[in-house]
């Protein structure tokens, strides 16, 4: 597992954002603990693509059909800090991951 250096980057979160992910905050939804996905916007270079974190399965699922914006590289590096946050965050609501794993998607949906 990556770790930051926390001379450079702080590695407490505010006490608001720890009373939103115990819920104190949330008026529709549910509480952080009872969550077994996140879904997130990631925008690279004016491209948008949605990122689903599975966290029984450890792994972040990225839903891009168009390859000409981004090699898996690139989402691997644009995720990369996605990969050291999302753990700690997920760690102050007693979930413990040591990594996440990134899986592209590019099937095109015809509607």
């Amino acid at each position: 597992m990556l770790e930051l250096d926390e001379t450079e980057y702080p590695t407490e979160l505010s006490e608001g954002f720890n009373n939103f992910l115990e819920g104190e905050f949330q008026k529709h939804g549910q509480k952080s603990k009872e969550c077994t996905h996140l879904y997130l916007p990631v925008c690279s270079r004016s491209h948008w693509y949605a990122v689903e974190v599975d966290i029984a399965k450890l792994t972040m699922f990225t839903y891009d059909p168009d390859r000409s914006y981004s090699t898996d590289d690139q989402i691997r590096a644009n995720l990369k800090p996605m990969t050291i946050i999302l753990p700690m965050i997920l760690k102050k609501i007693n979930i413990v991951i040591d990594a996440l794993a990134i899986e592209r998607i590019t099937i095109t949906l015809k509607l």
